[in-house]
């Protein structure tokens, strides 16, 4: 990774600043205060974003700005790669906005989280350092500030093995040691609830043989109930075989006597029905001698037809009369019509069409036709009523005489109804005398078939009471194997329940065999894992932190050797990672050295730190870029000169160091100025 340029905006003492970053050595210069370390902030923002604790959002916006932005541009195996990210004030606090990153000019916007992610892929850092605060790949790789290895040296030697395992990334068998002792306790709690589920694994097994005697004991019982039941049922079948017989045989018993009521109810009608035919034939006897008596001298005569012939004759003189009396209407009509005809002729002297005059020759023609009309209408007048009289002379008399059949006509029809009435008494009286003679047949058969079936009932009286102890024998049998049955049934439904009995426990004992089998791989797990597995992992840790001592200890001499020409100086490092400090042959405290020397413990601490880390993690793409923040913090003037040495055996392709030391500018390839004026920083 190589730094190209950063571009601040609103951040810290920047409003809008570009800085440019070439290759090899950089220094950034400037007073105490001017804002350099504002931009290693800025980088580790770009990369990592804000974290709450290290790396605040409040601590890098601009006082009073609304918003504020840093986009940083480095090179990764040649590719470019731009990221920008953003800050936003909002009511009560300062958020990271949604940013960009640009790879090799293809665009990609992202939440803070995503970009990390990316970020981190780029950098070659492991993934699981997305959901950690603390960026300590980088912090004791490229930038530590200025305090910051200083603070680890003073630490508790836990936290600061910790710190180291995790930058070492061997923290891993930390973690796997913690959740081995976990997963051994998770073991322990699963062995004793195994252990307390199979505390009855015995008792189970006893259960079950005592079920299995149950089920031998039921088994000799239904055998020994069988042959008994098999017999009874024998019995009981045959019994029911020769009832049925016998119900057959009651069946015709019953058909026969009811045969025989029907015959007994059908000859008590036959008898009641030859008494009533008797009764009645005296009846129409008596009726029949009363209506001859009454016919005596009388016979049918049919008055219809001639009242017919005179109704139509009737019909034909009333015609007459219509037609001689429309002939006297239609005459006298004339004979009116000629007299005013004449009239009105008399008292004209002129026509009142024409306005002629009318001459009196014409009104004589006129008054001749007109007489003759009523000459001619009075004879015809005459002749009509003399018709008219003759016809209702004879129509009176057709009249009369119809009055006269008709009385005889109601005479006629009264002895008819009766001569019919004595026809009907008669046949119906012929009709009763043959219905006795078959009633009297019918009842005579009748007699003879209740002789027959009460002959067939009397040899047949037996078979109700044996039919009836029959009965009572095979419902008794038919009771003892109902007993018998149940017995059975009651004896199959008990080992029904104790064999599904077996089968529950078996059921039991077969999952507790199962918790067995997984009790004994359970405890064998965990006796691995306490025994073997854990010390195992301490055995991988202690070797791996043994060669990672070994280099960094090397390491951290040579760079103190380097930092500090004094022979009677000496450090090294215990297997706790703690420097030990050898004064004139004598151990003393790290408290005890001046300022410059505990700067040059740190420094050392700090550059043996990176180059263990680089070598460690393979794929890491910041091994190129190294930042040194105040490195020489209370350096003598001699002291500083060392620097030169420090920044050619790192031999790293880009090198930015922050200092106010002046003398520095020499050693470096490019300086950088940086001032402050009314609390703006900028780059001069």
């Amino acid at each position: 990774m190589i730094i190209k340029s950063l571009k601040l905006e609103n951040i810290r003492s920047y409003t809008n600043q570009t800085i440019e970053f070439p290759d090899g050595s950089t220094l950034l210069a400037g007073d105490i205060g001017a804002g350099k370390s504002s931009i290693l902030l800025s980088i580790e923002f770009a990369l990592f974003g804000v974290s709450r604790k290290h790396l605040s959002a409040g601590s890098l916006l601009r006082h009073g700005k609304t918003q504020g932005s840093v986009e940083l541009t480095f090179h990764i195996d040649d590719k470019e790669i731009i990221i920008k990210r953003n800050l936003k004030r909002g009511k009560d606090d300062i958020k990271q906005e949604a940013g960009y990153i640009i790879v090799d000019g293809l665009k990609k916007e992202g939440t803070h989280v995503e970009l990390k992610s990316d970020v981190l892929e780029l950098l070659g850092y492991p993934s699981d350092l997305l959901t950690k605060s603390k960026d300590l790949i980088y912090r004791y790789t490229v930038y530590t500030p200025q305090e910051e290895m200083k603070q680890i040296l003073y630490e508790d030697k836990d936290l600061r093995l910790d710190t180291l395992r995790k930058v070492f990334n061997i923290d891993k068998y930390k973690r796997i040691r913690e959740n081995s002792q976990i997963l051994s306790k998770d073991l322990r709690v699963k062995i004793i609830n195994s252990e307390g589920r199979l505390a009855d694994f015995d008792e189970k097994k006893n259960q079950r043989l005592q079920r299995e005697e149950e089920i031998k004991q039921i088994e000799i019982k239904i055998k020994e109930l069988a042959p008994k039941l098999g017999e009874i049922q024998i019995k009981v079948k045959d019994r029911k075989l020769l009832l049925l017989a016998r119900e057959k045989e009651i069946e015709e018993f019953k058909r026969l006597k009811n045969e025989f009521d029907v015959l007994e109810m059908d000859l008590k009608n036959k008898v009641e029905q030859k008494a009533r035919d008797k009764q009645n034939i005296e009846r129409l006897n008596l009726e029949i001698e009363t209506l001859k008596k009454e016919l005596v001298g009388k016979q049918e005569f049919d008055f219809l037809t001639k009242i017919k012939h005179n109704n139509d004759e009737l019909n034909s003189y009333e015609n007459k009369l219509k037609d001689f009396s429309k002939k006297r209407y239609e005459a006298e009509s004339i004979k009116k019509h000629s007299a005013e005809i004449k009239n009105k002729i008399s008292k004209i002297d002129k026509c009142p069409t024409c306005e002629q005059e009318v001459k009196h020759e014409h009104k004589s023609f006129i008054d001749r036709r007109e007489e003759d009309k009523i000459a001619k209408a009075d004879i015809e007048i005459n002749q009509s009523k003399e018709n008219e009289l003759l016809i209702n002379k004879k129509i009176k008399e057709i009249k009369d005489e119809l009055e006269i059949l008709r009385k005889k006509q109601q005479e006629s029809s009264v002895f008819k109804i009766k001569f019919s009435n004595l026809k009907e008494k008669e046949h119906l009286k012929q009709k009763l005398v043959v219905e006795q003679d078959t009633i009297k047949l019918n009842i005579g058969k009748i007699n003879l078939k209740k002789v027959e079936i009460t002959k067939k009932l009397s040899q047949m009286e037996s078979i109700v009471e044996d039919y009836k102890k029959l009965k009572k024998d095979t419902d008794l049998i038919t009771q003892e194997e109902r007993k018998l049955a149940i017995a059975k049934a009651e004896l199959d439904r008990e080992k029904q329940t104790v064999a599904k009995m077996i089968e529950f426990i078996t059921k039991e004992i077969e999952q507790k065999e199962k918790i067995k089998q997984e009790l004994k791989k359970t405890k064998n797990l965990k006796e691995w894992i306490d025994k073997l597995f854990i010390n195992l992992m301490v055995t991988i840790e202690k070797h791996v932190m043994l060669q990672i001592y070994h280099e960094f200890n090397e390491l951290f001499e040579r760079w103190f050797d380097i930092l500090i020409e004094d022979e009677n100086l000496n450090v090294r490092l215990n297997d706790e990672f703690t420097p030990l400090i050898e004064q004139n042959g004598y151990e003393t405290m790290l408290e005890n050295l001046s300022g410059g020397e505990k700067t040059a413990v740190a420094l050392a601490y700090r550059l043996a730190l990176n180059q263990v880390i680089n070598n460690i993690i393979a794929k890491m793409k910041t091994k190129d870029l190294i930042i040194l923040d105040e490195p020489t913090d209370g350096f003598s003037t001699d002291q500083l000169d060392k620097i030169r040495d420090v920044i050619e055996q790192l031999a790293i392709k880009q090198i930015i160091i922050v200092s106010h030391e002046n003398k520095i500018e020499s050693f470096v390839d490019n300086v950088v100025r940086i001032v402050k004026n009314e609390h703006v920083s900028c780059v001069v």
